[in-house]
């Protein structure tokens, strides 16, 4: 069970973006009203025929369906003049609507089931595992502030460091796209500084986009949180379940956690067992294939070469030329 702070906190904050979303929207139609008086009044007129259909219904419900007729008519007709009104004034018809961050729960956490919505999901993961500056990263890694500028044309052992990207970037775009249809998984492998960790976040934005759950977490504290759970210094039975069950696992630096009798097993199973479930992974390492099966067996990298998308990242650093350029 989540702990019940954790869950007390993120309550509080969909009720501080519901009245965001309520105060928004006072504003919005206190402008509209103020520009054009006329849809004030064709919203005053709809609601009280609206009051008067019910009262004439319930005094002489012989009529109802005649009086509901009327009202239909009636409504069509205001709603058509307000409609038209606001376009030719280039005001979205929807203004008097709610704007919620999460339209599928509409910022309450739960869907019209009663089931947690995915967006509740994901932030009981970014609490739980001290992952909530991944909102921070998606914002500014993402395909939107994505530069090519930091990919040269000039060919490194046959390969130019442009075209690659480019390619990398429609494979991550066509990722994201056929998320729900698509088998595979992706491996991004590579120097250090071109660029891994940042596509990965701007696949986990557009993932998150669509209502799914992304699970980031570095392999050294993937491996250790593990073994605290194997050898009971940890009962988060949670983050188990997390690192299964969320809909993308992103697995950052593997290859650079310290050495582990069990490391490999553990990566072995979590992948196998997310293969078997049709859950998707990205992985990100400075290790090359060869040094991957070293460090984690034929059986690992069997998995890879059949069921993942693997991309190498070839350039020069960008943290460099950022440092460099300043």
């Amino acid at each position: 069970m989540a702990d019940e702070r954790i869950v007390n906190k993120i309550m509080a904050e969909y009720e501080r973006l519901r009245e965001k979303a309520a105060n928004e929207r006072k504003s919005r139609i206190a402008l509209v009203y103020k520009k054009l008086p006329r849809v004030k009044e064709i919203d005053a007129e709809i609601t009280r025929r609206g009051a008067e259909n019910v009262k004439n219904i319930l005094t002489n419900p012989e009529k109802k369906e005649e009086y509901k007729k009327d009202f239909r008519n009636n409504l069509n007709r205001l709603t058509d003049e307000k409609n038209k009104l606001l376009s030719e004034n280039g005001i979205d018809v929807d203004f008097d609507k709610y704007k919620y961050e999460c339209e599928i729960c509409g910022d309450t956490g739960y869907d019209e089931n009663g089931r947690k919505c995915a967006c509740f999901r994901q932030k009981l993961i970014n609490e739980a595992y001290a992952v909530s500056n991944m909102e921070k990263m998606v914002a500014q890694q993402n395909f939107d502030t994505f530069n090519i500028d930091y990919y040269s044309d000039s060919e490194t052992d046959g390969i130019s460091p442009r075209g690659n990207m480019m390619k990398i970037l429609s494979g991550c775009k066509r990722f994201c796209e056929n998320f729900d249809s698509d088998d595979k998984s992706m491996i991004f492998y590579g120097g250090v500084g071109l660029g891994k960790t940042f596509m990965s976040c701007a696949v986990a934005k557009e993932v998150m986009d669509k209502g799914k759950t992304v699970l980031y977490i570095r392999a050294a504290k993937l491996f250790v949180m593990f073994e605290d759970y194997r050898y009971g210094r940890s009962t988060d039975r949670d983050f188990i379940n997390n690192v299964y069950g969320c809909d993308l696992l992103i697995i950052d630096d593997l290859g650079t956690e310290m050495n582990g009798i069990n490391n490999a097993s553990v990566l072995f199973d979590i992948v196998n067992e997310r293969i078997l479930d049709g859950k998707k992974i990205i992985i990100n390492t400075n290790l090359g294939l060869g040094e991957l099966e070293k460090m984690y067996t034929s059986r690992f990298t069997s998995r890879l070469y059949e069921n993942f998308y693997i991309y190498k990242f070839v350039g020069e650093d960008i943290r460099l030329q950022k440092l460099m350029n300043r």
